[in-house]
């Protein structure tokens, strides 16, 4: 399984160079445990014992809190290549829940191993703080987008991000099915991938209703910038939707970079 270990740290990371054979060797030691996940099933709970480095293989996952009155924050997706919770790794206890959005295979690496394995390298290494860094960015670009953001911004932010990193987790692992949400337009519409996530996983993960979510994805259905189907919601403007959200050139973590190539 380092191939799949690899893959997602190359990908995860724009600025990583090519691991040498050693480290890759480093890698190739550790042994995951292939956990499979049926739709909508729990993974972990909230302040369950925390013991392994997930990394999600195959399907989409998301990490929450439940909340006093009883409502459900989103924190995160995940898709595949990209690994779960990272903020967690010095925990002892799961600070939030894990779910399957969709039949999910996940591999799960003993967390003290891979911090024995990486301190072997400086270039491991940098590798985590890269990642943990760019964990860190994403968090506050939602800070400020929940706490800023209006409801437009937020909801054109959000498919934008689930549109790039799909796109991505395409190129991770050919070897498995592609999940329904990888679903692609045909080439000649000049379409982008079908967003087919719910619109109540849409307001749990920005904070607002549904009914304040469906009304934006009306506005935008009637400018033209989506189009809502059976399947999901069809992104029919991807520059007009990047201009509503106020969408950076470099967003951390979910640009559309080219993932360097390793060597097997």
């Amino acid at each position: 399984m380092a191939r799949e270990l690899i893959n997602a740290l190359a990908g995860n990371v724009e600025c990583v160079t090519e691991l040498s054979e050693a480290e890759q060797l480093i890698l190739s030691e550790i042994e995951p445990q292939r956990i499979h996940c049926d739709k909508g099933s729990v993974v972990f709970r909230e302040g369950e014992p925390a013991h392994s480095f997930l990394l999600v293989e195959h399907g989409i996952c998301f990490n929450h809190r439940h909340l006093e009155d009883g409502s459900r924050q989103i924190i995160d997706l995940y898709f595949p290549g990209e690994m779960v919770a990272l903020g967690e790794l010095s925990s002892a206890y799961h600070s939030s829940g894990l779910t399957a959005f969709s039949d999910a295979v996940i591999l799960g690496y003993d967390k003290a191993e891979i911090k024995e394995r990486f301190s072997r390298s400086p270039s491991l290494s940098r590798l985590f703080i890269e990642l943990m860094s760019q964990e860190q960015a994403n968090l506050t670009e939602r800070l400020v987008g929940v706490s800023r953001h209006c409801a437009r911004q937020r909801v054109a932010h959000f498919l934008l991000e689930v549109h790039f990193r799909s796109s991505r987790a395409m190129n991770f692992n050919s070897r498995v099915p592609r999940p329904s949400i990888f679903e692609i337009g045909q080439p000649e519409s000049g379409r982008s991938a079908l967003v087919s996530i719910p619109q109540v996983l849409i307001a749990d993960a920005l904070g607002l209703s549904v009914v304040h979510v469906n009304r934006v994805l009306r506005q935008f259905r009637q400018e033209a910038l989506t189009q809502t189907q059976c399947h999901g919601i069809e992104i029919l403007d991807l520059e007009g939707l990047k201009s509503v959200a106020g969408w950076l050139s470099a967003e951390p973590r979910i640009a559309p970079a080219q993932m360097p190539q390793i060597s097997k």
